[in-house]
């Protein structure tokens, strides 16, 4: 597999690919010796070992070192050794005829005329370096930059000595001569037909046959009438009709017999649009006095052909010839992408077929039903030729001299002779105008390329984004068209958008996300979580993530693949939290209210003795006072029975002790731990005799994990004789201890 980067034979620098083909690949490349930029047509590897294609590559090879011309792309060198079989050629920087007519619909006259007079001197050196080139497309047809236009891929071309009988290797369907496509045979007259199926393609945005499989195309050029261009554009020169008539002719005897004389017929086109001067029937025997014999002659050599291919057309289940396979398979590979640009009205699929009405006018008739032949009936074809002949006398009567400005003109020259001698050099150029050219935006915002593009009237579609470590976030990382293609008014340029580095993206959007999110989007480009804490937030909901922190201090504040970070994540806004005031000395009915107050309610209630606080007064509160909590939470309270018999002032020998402090129950982990609740109760634990003695002080309740709870007791009595112990808190579901807290013993003196 070749790479950018690799030289071949010691002097080709490949620069990367730029395109490829059913056979090969196209790479740019640098000539070292000769300092020059050049492409290289790359056999593939897998085409290396059929000897169809190396013989078909060689072909090329051979073919395009003996010819020398502006206007076909030149070869400057073919390599054919071991596994490397590759054709250096010139780099030709511009747009393929296929896209261009793709881009604009259809042509002006003078754009038709232009291309195909420089299209046309290509072939005629061809021809006269006795090569036919056999696939004649607009797949094939180069305009440069500079408006040069130039015919590429000989890849089947056949030096005209050669025996060119029964070929198995045909061009494309679409632009195939009837007899090259009924046996094999080619001349220069069947290069000259695919230049003018090219030709109305171009003034028409539109192909004169279609058909659901290569078959029916095939059979089209074979035997169906071809719909003048003037029906599908009134304003087409009537001597530019007439030369494409005649260069499509299915007879190669009524066609141009050279290239040199279409030249000639296009230059006299230029100065003379609306003339008739085009030699539709050469010999007396096709003159359109014999019309009708000579189109009921057409109809019996039409019949003879329907014949041979009956079967073929008979339906989509009988099997097409085997060289018609082949070739449908080389059209998918090679031309799918291009045929899908063609721009066609809806009814693009189903050909046209022009017919006389009950009034003689023709009309499209879209039932795609074909002409009758004309053999079987004769007064049908004299009438189809004089309404056609009307046609274009009331085309010629309704033109006018003036032509609209084209984005892209066709600049001819005008030579004093009506037709110019054969070797009167031909000064022809396709003028792209530079405000037509598609700049470079990329690293421009949108809104900046916006600006930059309005005078072309195009549209800008930035939907796609990727992410780039070359361009910020916003910018313009790739465009379609490229820089120096061809613009077209109204037409829609694509462009992607940067999101910048991913490591940046994802930390400038983690505001919002659960916290499972974050953690696995960061660990994504490598960077972990450590830890989590919660602060208010006015624009974040309760348990999504507002931002980050980096863990590491005394370092660079930049997060790098590799660090730790703390998420924070949302206790919601301010007004959706509240503050748990203080209970304690207050009656179950006080309480009640100074918790409606601040927006929360009474939760269990209980009683335990209390030496601190006087009967009926609360003793204890499960939330600590000062604690955030959300609006709505309950607070459990215990309310004091009294003072108990050792606090009234008896004495024993029983120790005693107390215990002031708070416990966090859990670990806050993610909003949906806060959801969880857990049953926690609170003991004291000593040993006695040698075994652990279990006291319960507080029984089991629920508790929001991660919530801190009070662990406030006085005047505990220990066991007796006992100095020491531990209060736990503990998970009554599971027994897990939460906090053990140490508690000193002493005797209570009465």
């Amino acid at each position: 597999m070749i790479k950018t980067g690799d030289i071949l034979d010691r002097r080709y620098e490949i620069e990367g690919k730029i395109g490829q083909g059913g056979m090969s690949y196209v790479y740019r490349a640098k000539d070292l010796k000769l300092d020059r930029i050049v492409a290289i047509k790359m056999l593939k590897e897998e085409c290396a070992g059929d000897e169809e294609f190396l013989k078909k590559f060689r072909n090329e090879a051979r073919s395009a070192a003996n010819l020398t011309h502006p206007n076909i792309v030149a070869a400057y060198d073919a390599v054919d050794e071991g596994k490397l079989h590759y054709i250096v050629m010139e780099l030709v920087e511009g747009i393929t005829l296929k896209n261009y007519i793709a881009r604009k619909g259809r042509l002006s006259n003078k754009e038709t005329i232009g291309i195909s007079l420089q299209a046309a001197e290509g072939i005629a050196a061809a021809h006269k370096k006795g090569i036919i080139h056999r696939d004649i497309k607009p797949q094939n047809l180069i305009i440069s930059k500079d408006g040069k236009v130039k015919v590429a891929d000989f890849g089947i071309a056949r030096a005209v000595s050669q025996d060119t009988i029964n070929s198995s290797v045909v061009g494309s369907v679409h632009y195939i001569a009837p007899e090259q496509a009924r046996s094999g045979e080619t001349d220069e007259r069947s290069d000259i037909y695919s230049l003018g199926i090219c030709m109305y393609e171009m003034i028409t945005g539109r192909l004169p046959f279609k058909g659901e499989n290569t078959v029916n195309v095939v059979m089209a050029h074979l035997s169906e009438a071809m719909v003048p261009p003037v029906v599908y554009n009134d304003e087409i020169y009537p001597a530019l009709n007439d030369i494409i008539i005649k260069a499509t002719k299915k007879e190669p005897r009524d066609r141009y017999q050279t290239a040199t004389e279409l030249i000639a017929d296009l230059k006299h086109c230029v100065n003379e649009p609306e003339g008739h001067f085009v030699k539709l029937f050469d010999t007396e025997d096709r003159h359109p006095a014999k019309a009708d014999q000579a189109l009921a002659d057409q109809g019996t050599e039409e019949a003879s052909e329907k014949d041979h291919f009956q079967e073929a057309k008979a339906g989509d289940s009988i099997q097409a010839p085997e060289q018609f396979q082949d070739m449908e398979a080389q059209e998918n590979a090679e031309q799918a992408d291009e045929e899908a640009q063609t721009q066609q009205s809806s009814a693009g699929d189903t050909t046209i077929i022009i017919r006389p009405d009950k009034d003689g006018i023709y009309e499209p008739d879209e039932r795609s039903k074909r002409i009758r032949k004309l053999s079987g009936y004769g007064i049908y074809g004299v009438i189809g030729l004089l309404v056609i002949i009307l046609l274009i006398v009331i085309a010629d009567a309704m033109s006018t001299e003036k032509v609209p400005e084209e984005a892209v003109q066709a600049s001819v020259s005008q030579a004093e002779s009506m037709e110019p001698e054969e070797d009167e050099p031909l000064d022809i150029t396709v003028e792209i105008q530079p405000e037509q050219l598609m700049p470079n935006i990329l690293g421009q915002s949108v809104d900046q390329a916006a600006a930059r593009l309005q005078s072309y009237r195009v549209s800008i579609d930035s939907s796609n984004t990727d992410y780039s470590d070359v361009y910020y976030e916003g910018m313009i990382i790739d465009q379609d068209p490229e820089p120096g293609e061809i613009l077209v008014s109204g037409e829609t340029v694509h462009v992607t958008v940067s999101l910048g580095t991913r490591l940046n993206y994802t930390l400038s959007h983690l505001s919002g996300k659960t916290p499972n999110q974050a953690t696995t989007e960061l660990s994504e480009v490598g960077v972990s979580v450590a830890e989590t804490r919660a602060e208010l937030s006015e624009d974040v909901a309760a348990g999504l993530v507002t931002g980050y922190e980096l863990m590491a201090e005394g370092t660079s504040s930049e997060v790098t693949e590799g660090s730790q970070v703390r998420l924070i994540i949302s206790l919601g806004s301010e007004s959706l939290m509240t503050t748990v005031p203080k209970l304690l000395g207050y009656s179950e009915e006080q309480a009640r209210y100074i918790l409606n107050q601040a927006g929360l309610t009474l939760g269990s209630i209980s009683e335990e003795s209390s030496d601190e606080y006087t009967e009926g007064q609360i003793c204890r509160q499960s939330l600590a006072e000062g604690e955030q909590v959300q609006n709505g939470s309950s607070v459990d309270v215990v309310i004091s029975s009294g003072r108990s018999e050792l606090g009234a002032g008896l004495s024993s020998e029983y120790y005693y002790g107390s215990i002031d402090t708070v416990c966090q129950v859990g670990h806050l982990s993610g909003p949906a731990d806060a959801m969880k609740q857990i049953m926690v109760y609170i003991r004291l634990r000593q040993r006695v005799d040698g075994a652990y003695v279990y006291t319960t002080l507080e029984e089991a309740k629920p508790v929001a994990q991660g919530t801190v709870i009070p662990v406030s007791f006085r005047n505990i009595r220990g066991a007796y004789g006992v100095g020491s112990g531990e209060i736990e808190v503990l998970n009554a579901n599971t027994g897990d201890i939460y906090q053990s807290t140490t508690i000193i013993f002493s005797p209570l003196e009465g």
